[in-house]
């Protein structure tokens, strides 16, 4: 068992992504499709059977009644995706679940881990009604421990961590599906 949390998920509008700390360098975990995105997106066929990843995404253009995307556009709004031919209507937390859920297996199949905890990543932009909405995702996706990083501060501490320089500034920006996020980080005596 873990003592850290050691993974971090790119919960995206349009992918999404994750990767563990293997000693001091981050790897991508391939997903079932053995892809290092997820297509976020779901699909639900009439029999309420859900699909996520690249089965929801070869449907959402042929099958826009029933295949949902950019779902991460509206957390913490009080919308619902309807799924026509399922009658289904869930909210945009209740997809992003998916999502992780279909993450979450994908760690299982090539780790082995059963996935408690992780950094998930929000925009910069989020207000506390799209926080909550995320925080709410990653519960119900089955997440014990789920802290919530903004995307440009999480790459910026990616960039900077263990670097060597004494003073160092950078412009650290994020030119995601649905969101432009921009931080300025200063390294100063390794803080």
């Amino acid at each position: 068992m873990r003592s850290t949390i050691d993974f971090g998920i790119d919960l995206g509008t349009t992918n999404s992504s994750i990767a563990v700390m293997q000693g001091m360098t981050p790897v991508i975990i391939k997903n079932n499709d053995g892809m290092d995105n997820t297509p976020s997106c779901v699909f639900i066929d009439k029999n309420k059977k859900l699909f996520t990843g690249r089965m929801a995404y070869q449907r959402v253009e042929a099958d826009p009644d029933n295949a949902k995307s950019e779902f991460k556009r509206l957390m913490g709004q009080d919308s619902f995706y309807t799924f026509l031919d399922s009658g289904l209507k869930l909210r945009p937390e209740e997809l992003a679940a998916e999502v992780l859920k279909y993450i979450k297996s994908s760690v299982k199949q090539r780790l082995g881990e059963d996935l408690q905890a992780a950094v998930i990543t929000v925009p910069a932009g989020f207000k506390m009604p799209a926080i909550e909405a995320t925080k709410r995702a990653a519960e119900l996706a089955g997440f014990r421990s789920s802290a919530l990083l903004q995307e440009p501060v999480a790459a910026a501490t990616a960039y900077g961590f263990q670097r060597e320089d004494e003073r160092a500034f950078w412009l650290v920006y994020d030119m995601g599906g649905g969101t432009f996020d921009a931080a300025i980080i200063e390294l100063r005596e390794g803080q």
